[in-house]
């Protein structure tokens, strides 16, 4: 299955969730990255990177995780047809991309998401790119997030797209390069 077809069945299976389905799911994706942050302490002494969810899109609920583990997050800020990350002056706003004032970093891991993912680290995104352009150039460490209904055993794959290191759903937390659940 090309990547056209399968990516347009994940977002109508994602955009079917209910906005209670989806806070719910967040939420419970939240427990597992506190999990993960838990397991892993030298993350949250490092500077991490969120996202700003775009409509029907599983994405941690912020406010609670930062509650839970005291982490430093940036958010993606739009560079031309690149993206680039930075740490508001503030409590995050914007869409999809970061607004100003803020100040941009380099962080050391990310939460990344997408449309769908395999438990092999593949990443399927929404098309445009900008993820895989950033991690061609950076070593930080990959964090896909998703709803247990977007992972895929045939996420098709080109030479550029980018691979995850861990991947969470609501359910557990994968180690791709271990091939371990916790």
């Amino acid at each position: 299955m090309g990547k056209d077809i399968l990516r347009s069945e994940l977002l109508r299976s994602l955009t079917a969730l209910s906005n209670d389905e989806i806070q719910s799911l967040s939420f419970s994706v939240t427990n597992q990255i506190i999990k993960l942050l838990k397991m892993f302490p030298e993350l949250t002494s490092q500077i991490g990177a969120g996202y700003l969810p775009l409509e029907a899109e599983i994405a941690p609920v912020y406010q609670a995780l930062l509650h839970a583990v005291p982490v430093t997050l940036a958010y993606p800020i739009k560079k031309g047809d690149a993206m680039g990350f930075a740490i508001p002056d503030g409590m995050p706003r914007g869409r999809i991309w970061l607004e100003k004032p803020y100040h941009e970093v380099k962080p050391d891991w990310l939460f990344v998401p997408g449309v769908g993912f395999g438990l092999d680290g593949k990443r399927l995104g929404r098309g445009r790119g900008y993820y895989d352009r950033y991690f061609a150039d950076s070593g930080a460490l990959k964090i896909g997030i998703a709803w247990s209904g977007q992972l895929n055993e045939k996420i098709p794959v080109e030479s550029h797209d980018c691979h995850m290191d861990f991947i969470i759903t609501e359910k557990f937390c994968w180690d791709v390069k271990q091939q371990v659940k916790f």
